[in-house]
């Protein structure tokens, strides 16, 4: 599973979500570059839900976190403007 993500999958008559948690991202990437570095942590974290109804308010909080903006399209947008290019979409 990549970063920015978020699985959904059917686990008898529950939902099981599992995230790609940003801030363990940014830990494991920190502790790389340090001298003490701290254990790596898988980010991908599992919840359990026992409704759909449940899953989906989950979801609504969650999206933003775990999929932020695509911050390389925008700076390259900005790039290509600057040197007269548009977006081939």
């Amino acid at each position: 599973m990549g970063y920015d993500s978020i699985r959904i999958e059917r686990e008898r008559s529950s939902f099981v979500v599992t995230v790609c948690d940003p801030e363990i991202v940014k830990s494991n990437r920190s502790s790389d570059r340090s001298d003490s570095p701290a254990p790596w942590k898988d980010p991908n974290v599992e919840y359990k839900f026992e409704t759909k109804e449940a899953t989906l308010a989950f979801l609504d909080k969650a999206m933003d976190i775990a999929l932020p903006p695509d911050t390389y399209t925008s700076a390259f947008d900005k790039l290509a403007k600057e040197a007269g290019g548009t977006p081939d979409e």
